[in-house]
């Protein structure tokens, strides 16, 4: 079984990535080792492997393969966006994930696509310490994405409440990038007819249709991009561009 995982695998690999034979074939066996151990302990891995090598060797071989090889931090992401299947756009979700490692805050800041039944992990920041993340951490990680891929590709950027700031979306929109994000009832917002309030007395007052245009803060904001902003839900409202 493991054989038949690692030649598949191997298979599908090949086409996509510039390795010798002897890399390709370590890069497989690390990845179907750690499906099989569940875990990224490389001398736990050594052991995983179904040949007469002595568990000493296949460790170093592990590590040399760290030690020379070096695909680039977004390599991946067209490989798994061509092994999804034919589509020439998608949905995107931006989110973040914490845990701690004993005393240790392992934060990510995660661009993943998004499918009928998964969220793939295409591109991804390591924050280094616990909490939100920023503007300049937000777009350099849209930067990295639309260096791999045409906006077109994008169907809408998917966020939550967090995903907010003038200069983020002001970033979003100079980019052409359609995005929905939710944003807090309590936000302060303009509306066309110079109207100032925050969106939960505003909402209240409307009538049918819910959504208009808006933009952030008061009348002093200047020429501060409008966008559309749409009650979907009884959990907040949307932020649409």
């Amino acid at each position: 079984m493991f054989n038949k995982a690692l030649t598949t695998l191997k298979e599908r690999l090949s086409p996509h990535l510039a390795l010798s034979n002897s890399r390709l074939e370590t890069m497989c066996l690390l990845v179907v080792g750690m499906v099989n151990a569940r875990t990224v302990n490389l001398s736990h891995l050594a052991c995983e492997f179904p040949s007469d090598t002595k568990v000493e060797s296949t460790y170093r071989r592990l590590q040399r393969f760290f030690q020379y090889v070096d695909l680039g931090p977004d390599w991946a992401a067209p490989l798994l966006v061509k092994m999804i299947g034919p589509c020439t756009s998608w949905y995107l979700c931006l989110d973040r994930t914490n845990w701690k490692i004993g005393q240790r805050h392992v934060n990510f800041l995660v661009l993943a696509l998004v499918t009928r039944r998964h969220r793939i992990p295409l591109m991804w920041s390591v924050l280094g310490r616990a909490g939100n993340s920023d503007t300049a951490q937000r777009i350099a990680l849209m930067e990295r994405y639309l260096s791999v891929f045409e906006v077109s590709t994008i169907k809408f950027l998917l966020a939550d409440r967090e995903f907010i700031g003038a200069q983020w979306l002001d970033f979003l929109h100079k980019n052409n990038i359609p995005f929905v994000i939710r944003i807090k009832a309590n936000q302060i917002v303009t509306t066309q007819d110079r109207q100032t309030k925050n969106l939960s007395s505003l909402l209240r007052t409307c009538r049918g249709k819910r959504d208009f245009n808006a933009r952030f803060g008061g009348n002093k904001s200047g020429e501060a991009t409008w966008f559309t902003l749409s009650d979907v839900s009884t959990y907040g409202t949307d932020l649409r561009y």
